[in-house]
């Protein structure tokens, strides 16, 4: 089995290095690191909702919105292809933010299909490489110029106008696309790049404060990272038995720490999307064992929804796109009809309840 899931991770990684680099006008054949990827979903074991009978209510019982599964059909009508913003979107309260690798920022409302460009006003010669929302919900974006030559930092206010530009372009090596763009509660910025397993730090004025490497940090593997619901960077990483574990990013000195007795996840498992949690500290989407939520204070690590708990359908393959801060997962899904002349491929997003 183990072996099965590294062949296949090898043939999605080259599918998912191709969309992304390619989106910010690279075009190198590299290594890219083996938790970033796309994967095809083939169980399709559903757990029913138990439809357990009520009392007669003086009005209609009212699900909040995040309790229930939720299929919501996708049209393309303006050439966005969802898949290229896969691990480069957000969710606030009411938008999800898409960039698409275009001099643009795209913006969903929740439980729609439509999008519209922000408008930001980007150079044509700029691309938009990358996002992230502060603790506030200030959008930061990371843009690329010159052939990825020069880098930016662009901070956003409520209408989509640059309130602030940053220079990071001395600290970026040639055609280096960070896979991790994040920003904690202090405002620090912290980047690890698609084809080398380095980063870097830097401050909110833009001051280069660490590079960091897997060495440096005293582990074998560097894979996902997010900002945790206490506004601090945690860092999901391997050991030589390929045992993953969390542990808190210290920035000031610039290694990692675990207060709290170690916790590995078990079997040889992967993420490819990570976030801040609702009830929880962090939570994480693995493609081959569902929704985990981890709590490094209560020394908690859960499957909290398996695979098998969501009717991914069995013609269907799905990708993740964004956790949403109220307590959901959205899942980009596809099938194809082919008993149709065309193979006609239907789009719709998966929004599943995983928080409260």
């Amino acid at each position: 089995m183990i072996n099965q899931k590294s062949a296949f991770k090898k043939i999605v990684l080259t599918i998912f290095s191709i969309f992304i680099l390619s989106s910010c006008g690279q075009n190198e054949n590299v290594e890219v690191d083996s938790n970033f990827l796309l994967t095809n979903i083939t169980d399709n074991h559903v757990v029913e909702p138990k439809n357990e009978s009520v009392e007669v209510l003086p009005k209609p019982l009212e699900i909040p919105i995040n309790s229930k599964i939720e299929n919501i059909q996708y049209y393309c009508e303006d050439g966005i292809v969802l898949m290229r913003a896969l691990h480069r979107s957000k969710a606030d309260g009411e938008n999800i933010y898409l960039v698409h690798g275009e001099p643009d920022l795209y913006v969903m409302p929740i439980g729609t299909d439509k999008h519209n460009p922000a408008n930001i006003g980007i150079p044509n010669e700029m691309d938009v490489c990358n996002i992230a929302l502060d603790v506030d919900g200030k959008i930061h974006l990371l843009i690329s110029a010159n052939n990825n030559e020069e880098w930016y930092i662009w901070q956003l206010n409520e209408s989509f106008q640059v309130d602030k530009k940053i220079n990071v372009s001395a600290y970026f090596e040639t055609n280096h696309l960070p896979l991790w763009f994040l920003i904690d509660k202090d405002g620090t910025y912290y980047l690890k790049w698609v084809m080398k397993r380095n980063g870097i730090i830097i401050d909110n004025d833009g001051e280069l404060m660490h590079r960091f490497t897997p060495e440096s940090l005293g582990v074998r593997w560097i894979f996902e990272a997010a900002i945790g619901k206490d506004g601090q960077i945690y860092l999901v990483h391997g050991h030589p038995d390929e045992q993953l574990e969390i542990a808190l990013f210290d920035v000031k000195n610039c290694f990692l720490k675990n207060d709290y007795p170690t916790q590995y996840f078990p079997g040889s498992e992967t993420f490819s999307l990570m976030s801040s949690g609702t009830d929880t500290n962090l939570l994480l989407f693995s493609p081959y064992t569902g929704v985990w939520a981890y709590d490094n204070e209560n020394e908690i690590i859960e499957n909290r929804v398996p695979l098998s708990d969501i009717d991914f359908g069995s013609d269907a393959e799905f990708w993740p796109l964004t956790f949403l801060p109220d307590g959901r997962l959205l899942l980009v899904g596809q099938t194809i009809n082919e008993s149709s002349a065309d193979d006609n491929i239907n789009l719709f997003l998966k929004y599943i309840p995983v928080g409260n």
